[in-house]
Order: C-alpha cells, then sequence, then structure tokens
C-alpha cells in the first residue's frame, strides 16, 4: 500500500483553532442561552445591590517650612518642625478622631426603606425617626424591622440582635407613634419626621416598611475606618488625599468634612493650649502682685502719717526715676528667669506638655520657641499614635528619640538664655548700686519713703507688664488658625464605585461565554467518543477511506438510481476510494479482488447500514453485485431488506441449503442478497470450515463485487477469519459513539500485518461538525444477543436541542 494513504497524525501539542471555532458554531444556542441568562443575572445583581459611592477630599498639612528658625536648627543639628508626613496619615486614621467626628453627627441610627426585593439607605430623608435612651444592658448593635400601620399613628417592630453569648435574641412589639415605649433595650420614640406624609400616605405610598439599625460609635468608628484610605496626592508635598466609601453619598461627604473639621480643630485646641498655659500662668502672678500692690500702698499710707511726709523732694523724685527704670528691667528678666526654670522644670521631670508654660512672655529667643513647638507637637502625635498602636510599635520609638532629642536641644538652649539673662541682670544690679549709694545722701524719712515707693514701683511696672502679656496671649487665642488647610472640600463621585455596571455586565459576557466554554473543553476531555477526522488521525495510521452523512429519512436502502442526496454522493465517493484501496498485485493467489469485507468495533456503528449502502452504490455503477450477510450470531441483512431469514449464509456454509436458494434478488439493478441465514450454534467453525472459500470462489464466478457485512471486529474473532478471504476491510467508525481505544485495537492488528488492506469510513458525521456540512440520523443497530449492541436514545431535552443545532 502506497504510503499517501496513510494519514499523518498531528501535533496533539497545537490547538486547531479552526476546529475550536466549528465546535462554538455547532453549539452556538448554548453559547446563546448562556450568554443571555449570564446578561440577565448581571442586571438582577447591579439592581439588587445597593449602589456605593465613593468620596475624597484634600487636605494639606503645613509645615511652615518658611519659618527663619528652621534654618538655626539645621545649624545646631536639633530636628525642626517638618512633620513626618506618614504620622499626619496616622493621625488622620485614628480611631479617636473617627470617633469625634462620628460624635458631631447623628450616625448612631440608621434607617433604610424596604423596597420589597432591595432596600435603599435613607439620610436626612426618612419618614419615621428614632429617640433612645439605652439601658445599660443594650448590645453594640441591633435591627428593628418597622411595619408602619394603616391608620398610619402607629406601627409594629421587630427588633433583633445577637447577645454577648452569641445567641440570636428577638422581639415584636407594636407603638404608637409619637409616644414614649421602653422595652429591655431602653427607652424610645419611634416619631413621623417631614418626609412622612409624602412617602408613606396614600396608595402612590413609596413603602410601609422600614429597618432601623443602631450602631454604637465604637461599632462605627471600626466599619469606617476600614472604609477610610489616607494616601499622599503628590510625591514630595504635605497634600493628603483622604476618600471614603459609603452607600449614601450625602452621609458620606458630611463623614468627610466632620473627619477633616475635628482635624484642623485639634490643631488649633493644640496650638491655643500653649496660650491657656501663658494665661494660667499669668493670671496666678498678677493674683500674687496684686496682694503685693495692695500691702505696699497700706505701708506708704502709714509711714506718711506716722513721718509727716506727704510727698518726697524734687531730688528724690530725680532718684526714683532712676532706679524705676532699672527695676522695670530686672524684673522683666526675673520673668524671663521663671518662665525658663518652670520649662527645665517640664522637660527634667517628663510632665505632661500640656502644663507647659508657653514661650511668648518676652523671651524673643526663636530657638526656644521652635523647640517648644517641636516638642508640642510631638507629643501630641505620640499620644494619637497610642490610641490605635502598642508602645513597642517602631513608629513610637522613631518619635521618642525624637522627643528625647529635642529635650536634650532644649535644655542646652535654656541653659545658654540663662547665662545671658543673669550676665544681664548682674549688670544692671551694678548701675543700681551706684544710684543707690547717692540715694542714701537723702534725709532718713524721705529714703523710707523712697524706698517704699521704689517697692511699688517695681510691682507695678511688673504687673502693667503681665496685664500687657495676658493681653497678647488674648488675641493670639483669638487668632489662632490650623497649620492644616482644606484644600478640596467633600465631594462625591457621580456614579457608584460598586457595583460598577460596565464591569459587572463585562464579567457577565465572560461568564456566558466562559461557562460553556469550559463545559465544551471538560466534555472533550473527557469524551473518549470519535468525533470526526482529526480524531481518526491522532489515534490511527489507518488511511480514511471517507466520510457518511447523517440520514433522517426512513428506509435503509438511501442509495437509489439518479440520487443526488449528499448520503448517496458519499457512498459514490467511497466507491471510488475503494479501487484504489485493492490492489490485485499485492493479494494472495486465494483471494479475490472482488471481495469486501465491512466491520467495526462493536454494535450500532452502522456497519450493516453501510454494507447494503455500499453494495447498493457498486451495482448501480455497472457491477453485479451481491451484499452477503456473515453476521451469523446477529443478522441484520433480512430486517433491513425485509426478507425471512429461514436460509443464508450459515445454511449453505453447513451445506443444508445450496448458493442458488440462498441468493435472493434485492429489487435493485444488479444487487443481489444473501442473508446470514438461521443463528448457528458454531459461528466460528462454519466460517473457519472449507465452505466458507468453496462460497467464495463460486461467487467470484458470479459477480463483479462482493460485500461481506461480518460481525464486529471488537467483540469477537469472526471479522479476523474472514479477513483471510477479503481483498480489503472496511474499519465503520460511528460519530460519537465509537470510542477512541476501539481504534487503537483495529491500529494494532494493522500494524502487526494481521489486517494487510484496511481504511477507516467515518459514519453518522452530523451537519456543520468542523466543516463537513452534513447531516443524517437512522434507526439502526443492534439489540440484545451474544454482544451488546445498543443505542441509547436521545432524551425529550436531547431532541429538543438537536432541533436548535440542525
Amino acid at each position: 500500500m502506497s504510503d499517501e494513504w496513510r494519514n499523518s497524525a498531528p501535533d496533539n501539542d497545537e490547538i486547531d483553532l479552526k476546529r475550536v471555532l466549528f465546535l462554538i458554531l455547532e453549539h452556538w444556542y448554548v453559547f446563546a442561552l448562556s450568554i443571555s441568562v449570564c446578561l440577565i443575572a448581571s442586571y438582577a445583581y447591579v439592581w439588587y445591590t445597593h449602589p456605593v459611592y465613593m468620596m475624597s477630599t484634600t487636605v494639606m498639612a503645613d509645615d511652615d517650612d518658611n519659618d527663619i528658625s528652621q534654618s538655626i536648627l539645621d545649624e545646631v543639628g536639633v530636628m525642626g518642625k517638618k512633620r513626618n508626613i506618614e504620622n499626619e496619615i496616622a493621625i488622620l486614621s485614628s480611631r479617636s478622631l473617627m470617633e469625634k467626628a462620628i460624635g458631631t453627627l447623628d450616625l448612631n441610627i440608621g434607617y433604610k426603606v424596604d423596597l420589597g426585593l432591595r432596600k435603599r439607605v435613607l439620610y436626612k430623608n426618612s419618614p419615621v425617626q428614632l429617640d433612645y435612651e439605652l439601658s445599660n444592658d443594650a448590645p453594640q448593635s441591633f435591627n428593628g424591622h418597622v411595619a408602619l400601620q394603616e391608620n398610619g399613628t402607629s406601627a409594629t417592630i421587630s427588633w433583633e440582635w445577637i447577645s454577648v453569648n452569641q445567641v440570636e435574641k428577638e422581639f415584636e412589639e407594636t407603638v404608637v407613634l409619637g409616644e414614649n415605649f421602653e422595652n429591655g433595650l431602653g427607652r424610645f420614640r419611634l416619631s413621623k419626621t417631614g418626609q412622612f406624609d409624602s412617602m408613606v400616605v396614600g396608595d402612590s405610598a413609596v413603602s410601609k416598611n422600614y429597618e432601623i439599625g443602631y450602631r454604637s460609635t465604637d461599632v462605627l468608628a471600626t466599619n469606617y475606618l476600614e472604609l477610610l484610605k489616607v494616601q499622599e496626592a503628590r510625591e514630595k508635598a504635605s497634600i493628603l488625599r483622604l476618600t471614603l466609601e459609603d452607600r449614601n453619598s450625602e452621609r458620606g461627604v458630611d463623614l468627610l468634612d466632620a473627619l477633616l473639621n475635628v482635624y484642623i480643630q485639634n490643631n488649633i485646641e493644640k496650638k491655643n493650649q500653649l496660650a491657656s498655659n501663658s494665661l494660667k500662668f499669668i493670671d496666678s502672678q498678677l493674683n500674687v502682685i496684686m496682694e503685693d500692690l495692695s500691702s505696699l500702698e497700706g505701708d506708704i499710707k502709714r509711714f506718711k502719717a506716722s513721718s509727716g511726709i506727704s510727698d518726697v523732694s524734687t531730688e528724690a523724685t530725680f532718684f526714683l526715676e532712676q532706679v524705676g527704670g532699672l527695676d522695670k528691667a530686672v524684673s522683666e528678666i526675673n520673668v524671663k528667669l521663671s518662665i525658663i526654670d518652670y520649662l527645665e522644670t517640664y522637660v527634667s521631670s517628663d510632665k505632661d506638655l500640656k502644663n507647659a508654660s508657653p514661650s511668648s512672655l518676652g523671651i524673643d529667643d526663636p530657638l526656644l520657641q521652635r523647640l517648644i513647638v517641636q516638642l508640642s507637637e510631638l507629643t501630641a502625635e505620640k499620644e494619637a499614635l497610642l490610641q490605635f498602636t502598642k508602645k513597642d510599635n517602631p513608629l513610637i520609638d522613631a518619635i521618642n528619640s525624637k522627643i528625647e532629642e529635642t529635650k536634650a536641644g532644649l535644655i542646652k538652649n535654656i541653659a545658654s538664655i540663662r547665662s545671658g539673662l543673669n550676665a544681664s541682670k548682674n549688670e544692671i544690679k551694678i548701675q543700681l548700686g551706684e544710684v543707690e549709694k547717692r540715694v542714701q545722701n537723702l534725709p532718713k524719712a524721705e529714703y523710707e519713703l523712697l524706698a517704699l515707693q521704689r517697692q511699688y514701683s517695681i510691682k507695678e511696672s511688673l504687673y502693667l507688664l503681665l496685664l500687657e502679656k495676658k493681653s497678647e496671649n488674648a488675641i493670639m487665642l483669638a487668632s489662632t488658625v490650623s497649620d492644616n488647610v482644606v484644600i478640596d472640600p467633600a465631594r462625591s463621585s457621580d456614579k457608584p464605585v460598586n457595583p460598577k455596571k460596565s464591569l459587572v455586565y463585562l464579567l457577565g459576557l465572560l461568564a456566558g461565554i466562559g461557562l460553556p466554554s469550559v463545559y465544551l473543553l471538560l466534555t472533550t476531555m473527557f469524551n473518549n467518543r470519535i468525533k470526526d477526522k482529526l480524531d481518526i488521525a491522532q489515534i490511527s495510521s489507518i488511511p480514511f477511506l471517507g466520510s457518511i452523512p447523517h440520514h433522517d429519512e426512513s428506509g435503509y436502502i438511501v442509495v437509489a438510481d439518479n440520487s443526488n442526496s449528499a448520503i448517496a454522493e458519499s457512498f459514490r465517493s467511497v466507491r471510488t476510494n475503494i479501487s484504489f484501496m485493492v490492489r490485485a498485485d499485492e493479494l494472495k493467489p486465494t483471494v479475490s479482488p472482488k471481495v469486501i469485507q465491512l466491520t467495526s468495533a462493536m454494535g450500532s456503528e452502522g456497519k450493516s447500514f453501510c454494507s447494503i449502502n455500499l453494495a447498493a452504490s457498486l451495482a448501480l455503477g455497472g457491477a453485479k453485485t451481491i451484499v452477503v450477510g456473515l453476521d451469523l450470531r446477529k443478522p441484520k441483512l433480512a430486517e433491513y431488506f425485509g426478507f425471512p431469514n429461514t436460509v443464508g449464509a450459515s445454511s449453505v456454509l453447513a451445506g443444508i441449503n445450496t448458493e442458488a436458494e440462498a441468493v435472493v434478488p434485492s429489487g435493485l439493478k444488479n444487487l443481489d442478497v444473501m442473508v446470514a441465514g438461521p443463528i448457528p450454534p458454531n459461528p466460528s467453525e462454519l466460517l473457519m470450515g472449507k465452505g466458507m472459500p468453496e462460497m467464495l470462489k463460486s461467487l467470484t464466478n458470479k459477480y463483479d463485487q462482493i460485500v461481506l457485512d461480518t460481525p464486529p471486529i471488537g467483540l469477537v474473532t469472526d471479522s479476523l477469519i474472514i479477513s483471510e478471504h477479503a481483498a480489503t476491510t472496511i474499519y465503520v467508525v460511528r460519530q460519537n459513539v465509537t470510542a477512541t481505544p476501539s481504534l487503537d485495537y483495529i491500529d494494532d492488528l494493522y500494524r502487526s500485518g494481521k489486517l494487510k488492506s484496511v481504511s477507516i469510513l467515518l459514519n453518522d458525521v452530523k451537519k456543520g461538525r468542523f466543516g463537513y456540512g452534513y447531516g443524517y440520523g437512522y434507526g439502526y443497530g443492534y439489540g440484545n444477543g451474544y454482544y451488546s449492541e445498543t443505542t441509547k436514545q436521545p432524551t425529550g431535552i436531547a431532541r429538543i436541542l438537536a432541533k436548535f443545532s440542525s
């Protein structure tokens, strides 16, 4: 046999895109149904799911980088005021800040309207409002289902919650709107709002069913912190972007605005804390000085009364003016020294920063002021971080390190300032000593009065100084602004971020395509049935003879004279190909090139159908042909032609009847039939006997073509026995029926030389299957017998789907 008739199997690792395309086109109805269902499911999901909106805002955490003292700090190696942007992110994400923001809004009670299949959040537009005073045993969260009555004055509330021991609890009660009622959860009042008449009264009411949910501030803070994101808006800039997701856009905007307001207010309070401490310090000093002034004023009056001196001389007044200026300078220095002493005590004793005295009481050292502010901010950041992290957190360790560095720098600066102030004070005291020597020359009474007036003047100047500083700090409190500035107010996205309609529909489309694709892939992978010519080529090297399409018409003989049907043409093509398969020069002398054998792996593969129609095609081609039924175990030719099975090949081989008695005209021109005859007890022995070659020799003398319908070669050995007398063997394979292992078996016989001339005929090829364009179906098959040849009938659903695919 020539190599051109052998099929070369394609590379199994390569994907046949054409085959995949035809597979999809063949099951188009499955894809159409799957895509429709998935898109409908996507629409239902979008319709049912509550939309979630994205709120965003930006805030600038001002670093005050333009401060002149920043350069001084850089020179001395002390960290400046520049904030760590990560610390600001941590503060904005802190639980304490979120709880304060929630506390400014009425968010603990949430309302939803029940629209039947879906629910929607109500905010500031709920037709009912729940006022409450919770009991001490009330849970952190509970829900109430409100059903408004038809009378519009009462409602039924079904309460439900989960207790501490994870037990679900619930009860129901009927309440009057606007009146107080009590239960185990606390004291409540359900009232109407301005939205009541427009939403729940009348035939066109939106709904009379609502849900009320209570969540504690702690629970709300936990939930919102999971939805809040704080990120840097730009690199190398202290601008932060806050985003928050919420089912109600107005509520989300209000919460973001409240969060930033609390953030900014905290910054203002932190700044004002220094000024507030300053006022406390000044007030305490003013009270003491006021008492001293009152005491001195009394002493002066008593001295004047006892000494008889009403006033001092002009010379004494001159000396008093000189000493007054120097005394005032000493007083100012003493105030500054007391401030830095207090600051040093604070730094050394690790007191709370809120008790620190301010640096704005006349100490004009920029480095000191800068260090105090930096220490205040670092302490505040540490306190904020400790709200949601542990003390051993690396971030806390980093802040502690910065605090210690700042304190060390502050103590050094205080020592330097103290040295300078003491030096100035000593120099002024020297000047005072010179003036006092001259004052001592005055009369004794006048000198003593001058001393009292001098003490009064000192206290008075100090009192006025403190009043001035108090006024300055009061102005500072009134004019304090935050370093943090809101750049963009909070606003909501125009479209929901979840569910994203386009994405949901895209996923639905992909699922509609993917699910049937996976199904087809899995069924293809685990389906071991022959589906097309490519499957045959991949498994076997046996030559491929042709394909027979599906046939829906009744009757077994589908090849008729002058028929132009697809199935008739396919049998003519097979008839032509057979002429190339039979090589007379390669046959044994005892084998006639006229003899053609048809077999299959098992029953229900159309072997007998192909035998009679191939014989009919040969006969119509002008060759005198006979089809012989040699399937002695399950004969079918008699049934197909409608002949009795009383005389046939079995009786001829047994010597009971003659050949002339067994041959019957088929009714078609040039075609005779020899049915199988009665079922013998020893089919194999009859086929192996001498009667077989004698019968075939006699038939070859009378006919141009002899077609043998033989048993399935995969079930019994009869076909192998008969193949010794046949010029060629046609192995019938039925699409989606024949298992792929059966091809391995026939291929082994072919390769081992047990079958010299073999070809494969693919039967029952459906319409549209990978480009064959045929369609057929016919009722043939083996019933119960010596070997199983049953055909599984399609179910009702399969028949319906078959209509779509036809």
